[in-house]
């Protein structure tokens, strides 16, 4: 993932609709324990890159899914989508057979 991207996960309720978006900084910690607080099952990473970017996923946005997958699910989370967006791109781990 670039320096210039920015990544959040999105709460999501049973229907995959959004209850909540919470910023990813350097303290993953934070972050868990905010996810743990809430009565939820999904979660959705949401990446933002800058115009002129490609929306199309780069290893480390691949193996940083991949982690995330296998840290969520000994607490009971699971991965919606993983979204990425550059400009007027957009680029879905799902639609694309990647989860």
């Amino acid at each position: 993932m670039s320096e210039a991207s920015a990544l959040c996960v999105t709460v999501l309720d049973e229907g995959w609709r959004p209850c909540g978006l919470l910023p990813v900084v350097d303290n993953w910690t934070t972050l868990l324990h905010s996810l743990l607080r809430e009565d939820h099952r999904w979660i959705a990473l949401l990446q933002r890159r800058p115009a002129g970017e490609t929306a199309t996923p780069r290893r480390d946005d691949i193996a940083l899914t991949r982690a995330v997958i296998r840290g969520i699910r000994p607490i009971d989370l699971l991965l919606a989508d993983h979204l990425i967006a550059a400009g007027d791109q957009w680029f879905s781990f799902r639609a694309a057979g990647l989860l």
